[in-house]
Formats: structure tokens, C-alpha cells, sequence
């Protein structure tokens, strides 16, 4: 074989390699894009910001405001800024913690947790992965969880 033919041939089966990852990388990041419009376009709906969405959606169970600022990967004042609006609103109260008398717990009110439930109804309807069977969403997850070295 000619080194012109096996420069051709290699660079095929590189072509084809980097193909497989390339089209990988494009269609998560398109599936990303679609689930992100589609989370945007329900928060939307309910004239929610993305912080107060994400918020509502992790105060299933009371947290702390440095517990909520850990899972919204944000500095606690601006949590702090955040539930004073939702308040206002009469979406969650302050209330004491029940073994730490320094802080209080962020709990939703019955409109709270009413609102919280619409949203992730909402959020679970006409989702880009709506298609997939049950089985094909596990799988799904499997196979990322894989892929990011997780356990399954």
C-alpha cells in the first residue's frame, strides 16, 4: 500500500472517530439547548425568575439559606435577596431550625408548595425527552452517568 493510501485510510478512520464524539458533543449540547428552552419557556409561564424556579423546585424539604446557596451555587445574600421577594409574595416563610436556634429554615407555604407542584408538572409536560419510553430514559441516564464517570 502506497504511504498516500495509508495517510488516506488513517485519516478515514480518524475522521470517522472524531465523528462519533463530534456528533455525541452536538447532540447533547442540542439536547441541552432544547431542555433549557423548554425550562425557560415554563418558568415563563408562571412569571417565575430561573433562581426563584430552581429555588422552589429544591425547597421540597426546608433548607437553610447556606444550604440553598450551595445547591443554586450562589453566595447566601443573594439567596437572602431572592427569598425576601418570595416572601413578599407569599410563597415561603422564615422559621426557626429545629436543632440549630442560630438559623432559620426556609419553608414554602401552602402557595408555595402548591406553585412548586404546577411547575414541575409543567416542567415534565411537552419535555424534549417526552418521546423516550421509560426504559429509554434510564438508560439515557445510565449511559451519562457513565460518561461523566458517576456511579449508576
Amino acid at each position: 500500500m502506497s504511504s498516500e493510501a495509508e495517510g488516506a485510510e488513517a485519516g478515514a478512520t480518524d475522521a470517522q472517530a472524531g465523528c462519533g464524539v463530534r456528533e455525541i458533543r452536538g447532540l447533547v449540547t442540542e439536547l441541552s439547548r432544547r431542555m433549557d428552552a423548554h425550562r425557560r419557556s415554563r418558568i415563563a409561564e408562571l412569571g417565575l425568575t430561573p433562581t426563584q424556579a430552581k429555588a422552589l423546585e429544591e425547597l421540597g424539604e426546608p433548607k437553610t439559606a447556606r444550604e440553598l446557596a450551595g445547591v443554586l451555587c450562589c453566595e447566601p445574600p443573594n439567596v437572602t435577596y431572592v427569598m425576601d421577594k418570595m416572601e413578599k409574595q407569599g410563597l415561603v416563610v422564615r422559621q426557626p431550625h429545629p436543632t440549630d436556634r442560630r438559623a432559620k429554615q426556609l419553608v414554602l407555604t401552602e402557595a408555595g408548595r402548591e406553585l412548586r407542584l404546577d411547575l414541575l408538572r409543567r416542567m415534565g409536560k411537552d419535555s424534549p425527552l417526552d418521546h423516550l419510553t421509560e426504559e429509554g430514559r434510564h438508560e439515557l441516564r445510565a449511559q451519562l452517568l457513565k460518561a461523566l464517570d458517576r456511579a449508576v
